[in-house]
């Protein structure tokens, strides 16, 4: 199941059509500064800007985190989806071949085999740049040699 906050006049046909930067939040407030980040990596690659928060259906989350989040998504032209699915890899993976995603955006990992290194491997050598941003909002491209 998908919500999404679409630009009046916009469908997901015309979603589609043009080449998209993701930027993949958590329900959390400081998600802000991956927002922000991506909207640089979507200017400089003249791409569509658009935020993913993939939820368990059975876990609950933070109502005014994710409305803070789709208000910070707006400021910034990005059109926020919210996706409900068990397996966030696989739906992340879906949602980057179904969309045009040619730019990725995350935070840092956490621990070694996290979701991200996990999907940088899976498009190794694939048409998606990958960058993620630190706790200061400092934004580093992932290089071949971090993907193990």
């Amino acid at each position: 199941m998908m919500f999404h906050n679409l630009p009046s006049g916009t469908d997901d046909l015309e979603l589609r059509r043009k080449q998209q930067t993701l930027v993949c939040v958590t329900n959390q407030f400081r998600c802000e500064r991956l927002i922000r980040a991506g909207r640089v990596v979507a200017d400089l690659s003249n791409t569509d800007l658009n935020a993913l928060h993939i939820a368990k259906p059975t876990v609950p989350s933070d109502g005014d985190a994710m409305e803070h989040l789709f208000d910070v998504s707006k400021q910034n032209s990005a059109i926020m989806t919210v996706c409900y699915d068990e397996d966030a890899l696989k739906c992340l993976i879906n949602y980057i071949r179904e969309n045009r995603v040619v730019n990725v955006v995350t935070g840092m990992p956490q621990q070694e085999n996290s979701i991200l290194q996990k999907l940088w491997r899976k498009f190794k050598g694939k048409n998606v740049g990958f960058y993620t941003v630190d706790a200061d909002g400092e934004l580093h491209p992932v290089e071949p040699k971090d993907i193990s």
